[in-house]
């Protein structure tokens, strides 16, 4: 991996626990197992360890390090890090997941973070994005034909998802000034011509 490169693998969780490593191997620790254990509905235990098992595979891709001894801990927030084993590289990952896909994107020496949301799911959005959108997206989302809006709400939102992931900060404060500065960073580096973005499902 180049520096400046994003490596984005994805899947549903039952392919991946079926293509990287199976639940038992995911679960390395006894925090992950009681963890694991701990959500109430099956769905969620699998998305849980189909997490874990992309990440331990993801991250060996790019190390002499076997998926299995990946040491992992969280930020104040809930963002995981690397925390071993010793010497391994700077190495920046970042996950997400629904009931149907699971994300990780891998990056090196800078922060990372990734969204990914069921647009299917039922609910209203304009309202949503009155609570957490500035003005500005708000009026934009509105200017556009009903049969637009829900999609370029999703847009916007798991691009401030994934940029407030990469912060490691809590999403409610700081989400209706994300959009502008992403952009802003977006441009920037689309200037340097240093960025490039490689997406790859997980073998």
């Amino acid at each position: 991996m180049k520096p400046g490169e994003v490596h984005l693998a994805f899947g549903s969780p039952e392919a991946i626990l079926a293509r990287c490593l199976d639940r038992a191997s995911a679960l390395v620790t006894a925090e992950e197992r009681a963890r694991h254990d701990r959500f109430f509905f099956e769905p969620d235990r699998l998305q849980y360890a189909a997490t874990r098992s992309l990440a331990r595979v993801m991250l060996s891709r790019y190390a002499p390090v076997a998926p299995r001894d990946w040491v992992f801990r969280e930020g104040p927030h809930g963002k995981p890090a690397i925390a071993g084993p010793e010497g391994a590289p700077a190495l920046r990952f970042n996950l997400s997941n629904t009931r149907s896909l699971v994300a990780c994107a891998v990056t090196l020496d800078h922060e990372i973070g990734v969204d990914v949301e069921e647009i299917d799911r039922p609910g209203e959005t304009v309202t949503i994005a009155e609570r957490f959108f500035s003005p500005s997206e708000v009026a934009a989302l509105r200017a556009l034909p009903a049969g637009e809006q829900r999609e370029r709400f999703f847009e916007y939102w798991t691009l401030k998802e994934a940029y407030i992931k990469a912060l490691g900060a809590r999403s409610r404060g700081a989400a209706p000034r994300v959009l502008a500065r992403a952009r802003a960073v977006r441009r920037r580096r689309a200037r340097r011509g240093s960025d490039r973005l490689l997406v790859r499902p997980p073998r």
